[in-house]
């Protein structure tokens, strides 16, 4: 679901956009297009929890460790926390949740306020570049298409005027593009622990999510055919809505 996150992405920051123009408060270009690239590269974030996710492909052997490390520990705090979730493994725990979500846009907000416009810069330009990774698949060009995206969304954040109150925003959209996964996931059979630690039927870990009958498979006929699509057009009404005067 690597095109699929990051497309889920971009779709809710630009609506969240066209909401604020209908509202009287149109966003500038350069935080759209910003905002943008950070949800659509926080919507792959949460996966950091598989070995054999974008975001453990991103960097190499440095980030296949720190995936390994983040599946290790999420699966020995789901095991420590919860008896009956012993030996379920890590991938779709702690990453999967609210508080996650929460928690990390909050520090990358901290770390954009106090940083500035490099800090600023340098959250866009990763984030810009893992969500290219995802979307392109083969190993070469994705490498290089990466590269580009996140140097040009990186040049473009540390162009842009300083913001009166700072650059905490930031942490806004990255936070919001990882919440965006766990909902996503939330709609296939697996489902995550979304409101972790928060106990439910007896477990900390319950998996949440859509009503049955409208589940589906990760990689299936109806994510290609009826959830890209709709993502699609959701995404290009609201580009629309904030091009036109």
């Amino acid at each position: 679901m690597g095109r699929s996150h990051a497309l889920s992405g971009v779709v809710v920051w630009l609506g969240g956009c066209a909401l604020a123009a209908g509202w009287g408060a149109r966003p500038a270009v350069g935080t759209v297009l910003v905002g943008a690239a950070v949800t659509a590269g926080g919507a792959l974030l949460p996966d950091v929890d598989h070995p054999g996710s974008v975001v453990a492909r991103s960097l190499g052997p440095l980030t296949r460790l720190v995936a390994r490390g983040a599946a290790a520990g999420a699966a020995a705090l789901r095991s420590a926390s919860c008896a009956c979730c012993a030996g379920r493994g890590g991938h779709r725990a702690v990453t999967h949740t609210l508080v996650f979500a929460v928690t990390t846009g909050l520090v990358v907000s901290l770390l954009c306020w106090i940083g500035g416009d490099v800090a600023a810069a340098v959250v866009a330009g990763l984030a810009a570049a893992l969500a290219t990774r995802g979307a392109l698949r083969r190993r070469t060009r994705g490498a290089y298409g990466a590269a580009a995206a996140g140097l040009l969304v990186g040049l473009m954040a540390a162009a842009l005027p300083g913001p009166v109150a700072g650059w905490w925003w930031v942490g806004l959209p990255l936070g919001l593009g990882c919440l965006v996964h766990s909902l996503g996931d939330a709609l296939t059979f697996s489902r995550v622990p979304l409101l972790w630690p928060i106990r439910i039927r007896g477990c900390r870990w319950a998996a949440l999510g859509m009503w049955a009958p409208l589940r589906f498979r990760t990689g299936s006929a109806a994510e290609l055919l009826l959830v890209v699509p709709a993502l699609m057009v959701l995404g290009a009404i609201s580009a629309w809505t904030l091009i036109t005067p």
